[in-house]
C-alpha cells in the first residue's frame, strides 16, 4: 500500500512539473511550484534554489526557500554567504557533473562543506538536482531532511528527468530574451534610420512608423498608428490603385510592386506632394500578412538631376555655338588667307624685279636698296604667316587627305635644310646633316613631310644664337624612322615644355626677346606627324639647347602600303 501511495505521489509530481515546464516562462515561479511539489511528494520539509552568481562561474543562493526556513537558521545563514564553485558542496558537485547528488548524512559527508562552517546545520540528509538547459546547468534544486536517509535511486531518476524538463523553461526564456534583444536592436536601427519605415497590417492600417517617416510626411507616430496608409501618405489620385494592389496580392499572391525599387509620389498633410523612392515587401506572421516599406525622400536628387540636365543643355548649346564660331573662323581664315596670297606673291615678284640691278628698272642707292631688301624680307615673312594660317586651318579642320607614297628620308631632310637655309642665310647658322645608310623610305606626302621637318629647323634657327650649328640626324627605329633636330640655343623651361606643340603658344623667352612668329610652326609639325601616324616629341636643357624628334612610319609593300599607321582611336589618319 505504501509503495502504491509513493508511486502515486511521484506521478503527481511528474504531472505538476510537466505542466509547469510546458506553460511556464519564469524560472523562479516554476522553481517555487516544483520545490513545494517535491516536498509534498517526499515529505522532506525544506527545499532551496541556487542560481549562477552575477559575476559568473560560481553558484549562490537565490534566496528562494520552500518550507519553514525559520526553523533552520544555521543552514539559512551559512547558505546565504557560501559561493558554490564547481565541485564544492553538493551544489558545486551537481554543477560540475550535471548529475543529481545524494548525501545520506551531511554531518558526516566531507562534500557538504556547509556542515563545517560555523554552527552545524539543523539537517541530516540532502539531495541536489540540476536544472539542465541547452547550454549546461542553469540552476540547482536542493532538498533537506532532519533525518538521515539512504539514497532513493528512483526518486533521483525522476528528479533528473524533471530537471531536464525545467531546463526547457530556461531555454524558452533565453530564446525570448534573444528574440526581444533582436527586436530591440531592429527597432533601434529602424528608429535611427535616415530612411522612413512604415508597416501595415493586411487591411492597410499602419502598425509601425519611425522618426524619419514622421519628419518626411509631417505626421507623428501617434497621429498615424491605426490609420489606413493610403489616407496618410498616398496622393489622392493613387489611393484606389494602392487599395486594389493590396487586395490583388491577398487574393492571388501576385504583385507588381513588392520587392521592386520604385519612384513614386508621397503626400503631406496639406496635400502637397514630393518624390519618394520606396521598396515594399510582405511577411506572413501569425497566419496573416503584413506589409513593410523603406521610403527615401528624393527631392534633393530630383533637384540635382534637373540641375544636371540644365547644365548639360547649356553645355550642348555652348558646344554648338563654339562649333559654329569655329566654322566661321575657319571660313574667315581661309578666305582672308587666299585673298592675301595673290597680292603678296605679286608684291614679292615686283620687289625682286625692282631690286635686280641687271633688270635696270630702278637704280637705287645703297640706302634705298636696303629698304627694298627689308620690304622683301617682311613681305616674305607675311607670306609665310599666311601659309601657316592656311596650313593649320586645313589640318585642324580634319580635311587633310594624305596619299602616301614612298619618300626617301634623305631627300626630305635635304630639301627641308635647303628651304630653311635660304631664310637663315643672314644668321650664319650651319646645318650638319647625318642620314644613316640603308634607311627605308618614309610612307607619306613629300611636301607635308618637308614642311614638318622645315618647321623644326626654322624653330632651331630662331631660338639659337647666330652662327651656332644645327644638327639633323635621320635613323631607323624598328618599323619607323626618326628625324632628330638638335640646336644649342636657349632651351625651354620645364613648365612650358608640355605646351610647345599647342597652337599659338609662345614661350616666355620668345616674348621677352621679341622672336618673330605666332606659335604655329611646332603645332603644324605635330599635326602633320599625327596625320601620318607618327609623333613628335621635345627634350631640352634650359640654357644649353633643345632636341626635337620626329618619328614617322616607313614604307612597306603590300595592299596597305599607302596607309599610315592608325591613330590611337583606330581611325585612318589620312581622313581624320
Amino acid at each position: 500500500m505504501a509503495s502504491t501511495q509513493r508511486e502515486a505521489a511521484l506521478v503527481r509530481l511528474l504531472d505538476t512539473v510537466t505542466a509547469v515546464a510546458v506553460s511556464g516562462d519564469d524560472l523562479g515561479e516554476a522553481a517555487r511550484t516544483v520545490l513545494d511539489a517535491v516536498r509534498e511528494a517526499t515529505g522532506w520539509p525544506l527545499g532551496h534554489l541556487c542560481v549562477p552568481a552575477d559575476d559568473g562561474g560560481d553558484f549562490v543562493s537565490s534566496g528562494l526557500w520552500a518550507g519553514p526556513i525559520e526553523d533552520f537558521p544555521a543552514l539559512h545563514e551559512i547558505s546565504a554567504v557560501t559561493r558554490f564553485a564547481p565541485g564544492v558542496d553538493i551544489v558545486g558537485r551537481v554543477v560540475a557533473t550535471g548529475q543529481p547528488v545524494w548525501s545520506h548524512d551531511v554531518t558526516a559527508d566531507a562534500v557538504f562543506v556547509r556542515a563545517r562552517r560555523g554552527r552545524p546545520p539543523e539537517v541530516r540528509a540532502a539531495f541536489a538536482v540540476p536544472i539542465v538547459a541547452a547550454d549546461g546547468v542553469a540552476a540547482v534544486l536542493e532538498f533537506f531532511s532532519v533525518r538521515s536517509a539512504a539514497p532513493d535511486e528512483l526518486l533521483l531518476r525522476v528528479m533528473a528527468s524533471l530537471g531536464h524538463q525545467l531546463g526547457r523553461i530556461v531555454d524558452r526564456r533565453n530564446v525570448q530574451v534573444t528574440v526581444q534583444a533582436g527586436r530591440d536592436r531592429l527597432r533601434q536601427v529602424i528608429d535611427t534610420s535616415v530612411e522612413g519605415f512604415v508597416s501595415t497590417d493586411a487591411t492597410g492600417r499602419i502598425t509601425e512608423w519611425n522618426a524619419a517617416a514622421a519628419r518626411m510626411f509631417g505626421r507623428s507616430r501617434a497621429q498615424v498608428l491605426g490609420r489606413l496608409v493610403h489616407e496618410a501618405i498616398v496622393p489622392e489620385r493613387y489611393r484606389s490603385a494602392d487599395q486594389a494592389g493590396r487586395a490583388r496580392f491577398l487574393a492571388t499572391g501576385k504583385s507588381n510592386v513588392l520587392g521592386r525599387r520604385l519612384e513614386l509620389a508621397g503626400a503631406r498633410p496639406d496635400g502637397s506632394e514630393f518624390p519618394i523612392e520606396i521598396v515594399v515587401w510582405a511577411t506572413h506572421e501569425d497566419g496573416t500578412w503584413a506589409f513593410h516599406a523603406f521610403i527615401h525622400d528624393i527631392t534633393d536628387r530630383h533637384h540635382a538631376q534637373q540641375a544636371l540636365r540644365q547644365a548639360y543643355e547649356a553645355e550642348q548649346a555652348t558646344v554648338a555655338r563654339l562649333k559654329e564660331l569655329d566654322t566661321v573662323k575657319d571660313a574667315f581664315l581661309a578666305t582672308v588667307s587666299h585673298e592675301l596670297r595673290t597680292p603678296l606673291a605679286s608684291m614679292i615678284g615686283y620687289l625682286e624685279v625692282v631690286t635686280d640691278a641687271e633688270a635696270g628698272v630702278v637704280q637705287a642707292s645703297p640706302p634705298g636698296r636696303k629698304m627694298l631688301e627689308a620690304m622683301i624680307r617682311n613681305t616674305v615673312r607675311l607670306q609665310h604667316l599666311v601659309e601657316d594660317l592656311l596650313a593649320i586651318n586645313t589640318l585642324s579642320a580634319d580635311r587633310l587627305d594624305i596619299t602616301a607614297v614612298p619618300v626617301p628620308v634623305g631627300e626630305v631632310v635635304e630639301q627641308a635644310v635647303r628651304v630653311t637655309g635660304v631664310g637663315a642665310r643672314d644668321s650664319g647658322h650651319s646645318f650638319r646633316v647625318l642620314v644613316d645608310p640603308g634607311l627605308a623610305p618614309l610612307a607619306g606626302d613629300r611636301d607635308l613631310l618637308v614642311r614638318a621637318v622645315g618647321a623644326l629647323l626654322s624653330n632651331a634657327v630662331k631660338f639659337s644664337a647666330a652662327g651656332t650649328p644645327i644638327t639633323v640626324h635621320a635613323s631607323a627605329d624598328g618599323p619607323k624612322a626618326t628625324i632628330t633636330v638638335i640646336d644649342h640655343g636657349a632651351g625651354i623651361d620645364a613648365d612650358e615644355l608640355a605646351h610647345v606643340f599647342e597652337r599659338f603658344y609662345r614661350t616666355r623667352y620668345a616674348e621677352d626677346n621679341a622672336i618673330q612668329g605666332i606659335g604655329l610652326g611646332l603645332a603644324i609639325t605635330k599635326a602633320i606627324a599625327e596625320a601620318h601616324g607618327g609623333t613628335v616629341t621635345a627634350a631640352t636643357i634650359p640654357g644649353r639647347g633643345s632636341t626635337f624628334t620626329l618619328t614617322l612610319p616607313i614604307w612597306t609593300s603590300g595592299p596597305d602600303a599607302d596607309r599610315p599607321d592608325p591613330l590611337p582611336d583606330g581611325t585612318d589618319p589620312r581622313h581624320g
